[in-house]
């Protein structure tokens, strides 16, 4: 028995002594690419995208987890990133949110994140290049899609390169972790109203008082020892809080689909994902006739949304969702037709599909 264990610690041993020579090897590789940047001038040079490397080392994967193979491999190419140049991602909210845990999940640890008050904030922040990239809700499943960040899609230039959804969990956090010291519990409204029901019936005299932020709620039960913040597994990380109540939100598949915004659009990959800004015309049946060149084309339109249009000539617009990237000759002819029949077009968004 006492062979065996040392016959498995040894594999693990030699299993580890790989994998750090493997990161070693594409560190190299990095500082290589690098020196090749600085002789290159302006010649652009490319590095295989994120989604491209994580799709072929998950295909290699037989043994290890292939569900685990992202999140390992997306830390390997932030830390690999900030060898090249520290990205900065600007996201919406507070720290300890849900778009910085979907930031972090999506880019890794490797760049500077940045919070922003505002949807639109974000996006000028990637405009004008105080961010590489920033993260914004593009819809919840319980409330549909969000306006500002469709309008702020419309009136900007920055484009929708990839989105991650995130499922709504709650805690229940405070100084001691002790649920019977709970007198007051703070939280942001949105997660006040996410965990309404559950906090009533588990703390039926607690007084809820809804705050600014997240973090406010977390600076709040640091203060108070007869207090506690509702916030993210992240926010008790970032502030030292311990849990007291895990899973408080009213709706366990409860979800939000985050959207990543950039400056230019990824290469098609095959199986992908493109999104249209459309304002048809005011007459009967103009919403038929803008849909008829991607049905003409068997493109498969996944989501169709409208917003009221405010300060423009046309009195709503559509966001519609479809397989494919901008680059397919279908769908590219079929927005050149688009273009000529709707008073609108603009495409805000061809990225891979989440997998």
């Amino acid at each position: 028995m006492n062979h065996r264990l040392h016959r498995i610690a040894s594999a693990l041993e030699d299993a580890d002594r790989q994998i750090v020579a493997a990161l070693n090897a594409r560190a190299k590789a990095i500082q290589e690419y690098n020196v090749l940047r600085s002789e290159a001038g302006d010649e652009p040079l490319q590095l295989p995208k994120k989604a491209t490397v994580i799709d072929a080392a998950r295909a290699l994967a037989d043994e290890f987890p292939a569900a685990s193979i992202e999140p390992v491999f997306r830390e390997v190419l932030s830390a690999c990133t900030e060898l090249i140049a520290s990205d900065v991602v600007a996201y919406f909210g507070s720290p300890g949110g849900m778009a910085h845990a979907a930031a972090l999940e999506y880019f890794g640890h490797a760049p500077s994140f940045r919070p922003a008050e505002s949807v639109s904030e974000v996006l000028e922040a990637v405009l004008h290049g105080h961010a590489t990239f920033g993260v914004v809700p593009l819809e919840t499943s319980t409330d549909g899609a969000i306006t500002a960040t469709l309008k702020g899609l419309v009136a900007t230039g920055a484009k929708l390169c990839a989105e991650r959804s995130a499922p709504l969990r709650y805690q229940l956090l405070s100084q001691s972790g002790d649920p019977a010291q709970v007198v007051k519990i703070y939280g942001a409204a949105p997660a006040m109203a996410a965990c309404d029901h559950q906090l009533r019936s588990r703390y039926p005299d607690a007084i809820l008082v809804d705050v600014q932020s997240g973090e406010a709620a977390a600076h709040f039960a640091l203060g108070d020892d007869q207090a506690a913040a509702v916030g993210s597994d992240l926010l008790r990380e970032l502030h030292g809080l311990q849990l007291i109540d895990d899973h408080v939100e009213d709706d366990s598949s409860a979800c939000t689909r985050f959207g990543i915004v950039g400056n230019r659009l990824p290469s098609r990959t095959g199986k992908d994902r493109t999104v249209l800004a459309m304002a048809p015309g005011d007459e009967p049946g103009a919403l038929h006739r803008a849909l008829q060149p991607l049905a003409d084309r068997k493109i498969n339109l996944t989501r169709i949304e409208s917003r009221p249009s405010t300060g423009t000539q046309w009195r709503h617009v559509f966001f519609l969702e479809m397989d494919g990237h901008i680059t397919d000759r279908d769908i590219l002819t079929a927005v050149e037709e688009l273009r000529r029949i709707a008073r609108y077009t603009k495409v805000i968004g061809s990225y891979p599909r989440p997998s």
